[in-house]
């Protein structure tokens, strides 16, 4: 497992040379963010995508997926896990839309190797994600005070993301570009997201259909 975790290591490496940091999509031109999450149901993994306007952040379109589970849960290794299910589900969804930013709940380049799922993502469907993590997972960063209050997260003195605190009684949650934007935009396009609760509204709506959708496939079952 340990040679093998290194070959997937040096993977991501060579993944993260791919990631560029400049905004493929101008905020100014912004007519839909989308969202995606996973939820899991023994060796299943159902993955949920929505797709809200932009500013007004009104559901779009909405998506579902079922896949069998591939690769087993290792920290900084999720994309080997979550990644092909999520780029499923985003093509499916996010098919023939332009001007679109996908937030991922997952890591960006705030990862040891610079290459968190949301990373993945992108690279894979072409569409400008932000990855959004409730812990941190690299960097070094102050943690936010204040609601709205952001902080820089650092590798060595290179801005890689930002904490965020997004409600008075919540922790902060950790944002870094996947591919295609600059961390300043990354952070500008959650802030924006952001309606009263901890995670901005495409993920925590895509959180809730997944999580739906694996409440029902449970009742299908017990109910069979």
């Amino acid at each position: 497992m340990r040679e093998n975790l290194r070959e997937l290591e040096e993977y991501q490496r060579e993944l993260a040379k791919r990631v560029v940091l400049r905004d493929k999509v101008d905020l100014k031109n912004l007519r839909y963010v989308a969202g995606v999450d996973q939820a899991f149901l023994g060796r299943k993994v159902i993955s949920a995508c929505v797709v809200l306007s932009f500013p007004e952040l009104n559901l779009v379109r909405k998506g579902v997926t079922i896949e069998d589970v591939e690769f087993p849960y290792i920290p900084t290794f999720l994309m080997f896990r979550e990644g092909k299910p999520a780029v499923k589900v985003v093509k499916e969804v996010v098919k023939g839309l332009d001007n679109v930013i996908l937030i991922v709940d997952g890591s960006g380049i705030a990862h040891p190797r610079r290459c968190g799922l949301a990373t993945y993502v992108a690279i894979e469907t072409g569409v400008p994600s932000v990855g959004v993590t409730k812990k941190r997972l690299f960097g070094r960063v102050e943690e936010p005070k204040n609601v709205m209050e952001e902080k820089p997260i650092f590798d060595d003195s290179e801005i890689i993301g930002y904490a965020l605190k997004t409600c008075k009684n919540c922790k902060p949650i950790y944002v870094s570009p996947g591919n295609y934007l600059t961390p300043e935009t990354a952070l500008k396009v959650v802030k924006a997201c952001v309606r009263g609760h901890k995670l901005p509204e495409p993920i925590r709506l895509a959180h809730e259909l997944a999580n739906r959708s694996k409440n029902r496939s449970l009742s299908d079952y017990f109910n069979f």
